[in-house]
């Protein structure tokens, strides 16, 4: 009997804040962060906000990278610990081979990837889903951004 009227008293203090799901707020910013002779480095940082007194687990399911339209990644992550109460960022890193950027034109390699040099920045895109869960609840935010990439050197 004292059991159950302490979990009552718990779940009262706690309140509804136990259900909520985090709140996505924005993508923050994508940024390369190296270039190599094989691939290209883009660092994300997807801003979120828990409002529960409890965490969870977040985790990037198939999101898509797409580079001026062409698909070139699939981001894969480790599950992230959601912190209690706050704002928190789920970082992705995502590596991009060239040979998927410049897979449409092999004769034209040198010619893209000038292009792409002198123009300064590309499009990119990210679609699919990011799962958050508690227990054995969950739920799916979709996911798609759109950011124009600055080149730097």
């Amino acid at each position: 009997m004292y059991r159950y009227l302490l979990i009552f008293l718990l779940f009262l203090s706690f309140g509804c804040t136990l259900s909520e799901k985090p709140e996505f707020i924005k993508v923050k910013n994508i940024k390369i962060v190296s270039v190599n002779s094989n691939k290209i480095e883009v660092k994300t940082a997807i801003l979120f906000k828990n409002k529960n007194s409890v965490g969870g687990i977040l985790q990037a399911k198939d999101i898509h990278v797409f580079i001026d339209s062409t698909d070139v990644a699939i981001v894969k992550t480790e599950a992230f610990k959601v912190p209690k109460k706050g704002e928190f960022v789920l970082p992705l890193l995502v590596e991009i081979p060239y040979k998927k950027v410049f897979k449409n034109s092999k004769q034209n390699l040198l010619a893209n990837i000038m292009n792409m040099v002198t123009r300064k920045e590309i499009l990119m895109r990210y679609t699919g889903e990011i799962r958050y869960s508690l227990g054995k609840i969950h739920y799916d935010y979709p996911l798609d951004y759109t950011q124009k990439v600055t080149i730097t050197k």
